[in-house]
């Protein structure tokens, strides 16, 4: 079934097998006629045909005896949903009920996406959706014509048969009409309220009889819409009263456990959506009239620890945060997300102390609901903690201003407004918003940057801000300022997210820390800060270096050495420790984490200048030449011992999800004392390898005495050429496969080294150790058995090597070795890839990212 828009729903009937009765394929083939007649509004035919459409769907048995097909109730949901929100549209002045916003701040309506994607207006609950705008909402609506309701309109009639539909199907047993049904509640909650919010304030009825037809009308349809929560409400308590297995001791969770994780609780999940969708639905902005959810039905948040309505607030907690199944968690926190919208359209300083006020239990619920979304094991749900984390704070931050405004008394100016709005919430939210910047999953790391930009980033200069950083003129330092003001339970919780159970949690934390260390650790006004906890978090990161899951110990590796440059002296009660976790790491069965061991060891040289110089020479002489004791092998038999099964069983194993890790924590004599539980034999050529990104990381720092990082650590021609020497030696072996792997680093590092010494040194004594290696890869290009990794990378390091020293000089040097075609054929590529570029558009290049953001200009 296709609901995407009207017309599909009406047509996939028809594709539905077995067969559905001719009743409903005529009605929907007179349907899709009525729908493109002009006034669709004021067409009786029309409103109903979908009625009878539902009731094909709704009876227990068909006229023939067979039993009733879903399909025909879910579409005719589908149609009455399209319906209400093109009549919603139509009332006059209807667009400013949720888009305009005057002088006093009020709260925007729509600040959160298209929700259930169809009449869901702004509830989260299928994913992320893509935020409308005010303006968005606002262009839409002034675009759809104006229409005076009159109490004959056959709106009305569907509004008066809506109430039973929508009540008897709320446990539906089939799942897509409970979302429909959730969807139909929303439209008919926003209809109900914009009708009645036009009706107290218009004068556009000038006769008297029709103004109290309508009023009747309207009364009638706020009479169901109460009727319609009132279901809602018990179907949902009686869900909630349900027996289900907690989090921590789901059958489901288990090897042996046969339980799916919907068993028990039935609708909770579509109930939630519906219960989101009213609220959000009651636009109503009048106290005397109704219509605004908050109003009607304050007891719900007033009465928390009474027997009467305590389980409300109880229940949506509790589903949030102890219930095993992640859409019900995912669908309770729109619930607060709406309710916390309802607060702030009241425009009533009492609704916004519920917000405010420390004590009050609505805040309480939202305080520990953020605190288990935030943190969730689930990236839906994390996601929707998100969202939900930025409709709470956006709602103190505008309250914050509008009770303060200009005045001075009172006002902290070294915090910031997010400090000042959310005060005993900061230590609990501000962690959990800064880890989530670098979760796994995109959505959540991108909507928690935008977030975190749209918190602490003024106005004026947001956009130029990354990360930590502030601009100068951003009150209280911004959210570096706020960071490092709250180091402590910032710090306390990244060391325990290192230890979660859950490895891309531990990833993101493990950069979170590397981010505090570069950020404030370097920062004049704010390293102080940060010093008391510089043990506590190398602790963590130590623990992390024992990670199965690579990118784990990758970031913890990386880390390390930032820390390092922060707090030197700090860090040299580890350094024995550490640097063995790094020598370890430089060997790495994977490329990417001996390349940033060997950044973590020039971050150390950097550090601790000449007596950590001596120990890094050492490892290089050490691991340069372990290449030669790699075990010969064929390419044939290299591929044979890649597609034999038994050399792959009982391998690392790698998650695809985050419910069930199969990534463990290692070290900490909690799963055993190996690094990992099962991993492949390390190789010596891998020894090398990372030797080389070692040697770029010095040649590249400390060069010569020109561009030092340090006055004392300078890597001369009497240390450098010797090992440039061995290096040379020891990329031109071949008797095993992977030297074609150790050539291709080669070739992608010998440009840095070379750029960083200088073209008059690298071309009077290194260029010649190599030139003879580059003309061998470049005449592979020709066909004799090179990978197509080093050759590509030959070419590149042969473009970038004549770019520094000339093109003719290189040319010539390769031409003395009978080389110079080979090098017109890469020139020549090189020209034709380049032109492709310049057509087709740029690549993103690496430097276009950074590691603490989104790409530049996605925003």
């Amino acid at each position: 079934m296709d609901f995407s828009t009207v017309d599909r729903a009406l047509t996939s009937l028809s594709r539905r097998q077995p067969a559905l009765p001719d009743e409903v394929l005529n009605l929907s083939t007179h349907l899709l006629e009525l729908l493109s007649s002009e006034n669709l509004a004021e067409n009786d035919d029309y409103a109903r045909s979908i009625i009878r459409l539902i009731e094909l769907g709704s009876a227990s048995t068909s006229s023939s005896g067979t039993s009733v097909r879903w399909e025909p109730l879910a579409v005719g949901l589908r149609l009455i949903v399209d319906y209400l929100e093109k009549r919603t549209t139509e009332i006059p002045r209807s667009a400013q009920l949720s888009a305009a916003t005057d002088e006093a701040g009020d709260y925007n309506d729509e600040d959160e996406g298209t929700g259930l994607g169809t009449g869901g207006g702004g509830v989260y609950a299928e994913g992320p959706r893509i935020p409308k705008t005010a303006a968005e909402t606002a262009a839409a609506a002034m675009a759809q014509k104006e229409l005076l309701p009159t109490s004959s309109a056959p709106v009305f009639q569907l509004m008066t048969e809506l109430p039973t539909i929508l009540n008897t199907n709320v446990e539906h047993a089939e799942p897509r009409v409970r979302s429909l049904v959730a969807q139909a509640v929303g439209a008919y909650a926003r209809y109900a309220t914009s009708l009645l919010n036009w009706l107290d304030s218009s004068t556009d009825i000038t006769d008297p009889s029709e103004r109290n037809k309508l009023q009747l009308a309207t009364e009638h349809a706020q009479v169901g819409r109460r009727n319609i929560h009132a279901t809602i409400l018990l179907s949902l308590k009686s869900h909630l009263d349900m027996k289900e297995p907690s989090r921590e001791n789901n059958p489901s969770a288990a090897s042996d456990g046969a339980l799916d994780d919907t068993t028990g609780w039935r609708a909770l999940e579509t109930n939630l959506h519906a219960l989101a969708s009213y609220v959000d639905g009651c636009v109503g902005k009048n106290n005397a009239g109704g219509g605004s959810y908050i109003n009607e039905e304050a007891a719900l948040f007033d009465s928390a620890d009474t027997d009467v309505n305590g389980w409300f607030l109880a229940g949506l907690q509790h589903c949030c945060v102890v219930h095993v199944n992640r859409h019900v968690r995912a669908a309770a926190a729109a619930v607060l997300g709406v309710l916390i919208k309802s607060c702030m359209r009241s425009r009533d300083p009492s609704h916004e102390d519920l917000l405010v006020e420390e004590d009050s239990p609505f805040r309480l619920v939202l305080k520990e609901t953020l605190k288990g979304t935030l943190a969730d094991n689930w990236s839906q749900v994390r996601m929707a903690g998100s969202v939900l984390c930025r409709r709470f704070v956006q709602a103190l931050l505008k309250i914050y201003k509008s009770r303060n405004g200009d005045n001075e008394d009172g006002v902290d100016e070294d915090l910031t407004l997010f400090e000042c709005a959310a005060g005993d919430l900061v230590p609990m939210l501000l962690p959990r918003m800064c880890l989530n910047r670098f979760y796994l999953a995109q959505g959540v790391k991108l909507y928690s940057q935008e977030t975190w930009k749209e918190v602490f980033g003024s106005h004026a200069h947001a956009a130029d801000e990354e990360g930590l950083h502030s601009s100068g003129e951003t009150r209280g330092g911004g959210g570096l300022g706020a960071v490092a003001r709250n180091a402590a339970p910032l710090c306390r919780y990244y060391s325990k997210m290192c230890d979660a159970d859950n490895h891309a949690v531990r990833e993101a934390a493990c950069q979170g820390v590397a981010e505090l260390a570069q950020k404030v650790g370097q920062h004049p006004l704010y390293a102080d800060y940060l010093s008391p906890y510089v043990n506590m978090l190398l602790q963590a990161l130590l623990m992390c270096f024992h990670d199965e899951s690579w990118p784990v110990r990758d970031e913890a590796c990386l880390a390390c050495g930032t820390f390092c440059i922060a707090y030197a002296e700090e860090c040299r009660p580890e350094l024995t420790t550490l640097f063995e976790r790094w020598t370890e790491q430089l060997t790495d069965q994977i490329w990417s984490v001996r390349e940033d061991a060997a950044v973590a060891l020039g971050d150390a040289v950097t550090a601790y200048g000449p007596e950590m110089l001596e120990k890094v020479l050492a490892v290089i002489r050490k691991s340069l030449p372990a290449a030669k004791d790699q075990p010969p092998m064929t390419r044939e038999e290299y591929k044979k011992l890649q597609n034999d099964v038994s050399a792959h069983t009982g391998n690392q194993v790698y998650s695809c999800g985050s419910l069930a890790p199969k990534l463990r924590k290692g070290g900490a004599g909690r799963i055993g004392c190996s690094s990992c539980l099962v991993d492949r034999p390390k190789q010596p050529w891998e020894a090398t390898d990372g030797a080389i990104y070692l040697l770029r990381e010095l040649c590249t720092r400390f060069p010569n005495s020109d561009g030092t990082e340090r006055e004392d650590v300078v890597l001369g021609d009497n240390i450098l050429l010797p090992l440039m020497t061995e290096l040379a030696d020891v990329a031109r072996l071949s008797h095993y496969p992977q030297s074609d792997d150790l050539r291709t680093t080669l070739f992608k590092q010998l440009p840095q080294i070379a750029e960083a010494m200088g073209k008059r040194r690298f071309k009077g004594l290194y260029l010649d150790l190599f030139i003879e290696l580059i003309s061998k890869n470049l005449n592979d290009r020709h066909g004799s058995g090179a990978s197509q990794l080093s050759i590509h990378a030959a070419g590149q390091c042969c473009e970038e090597i004549a770019k520094l020293i000339g093109f003719g000089i290189m040319r010539g040097r390769l031409e003395a070795i009978g080389c110079d075609d080979a090098f017109d054929s890469v020139m020549e590529e090189r020209k034709r890839e380049q032109s492709m570029i310049a057509t087709q558009g740029h690549f993103i290049g690496r430097e276009a990212f950074s590691p603490f953001g989104p790409p530049v200009g996605s925003h």
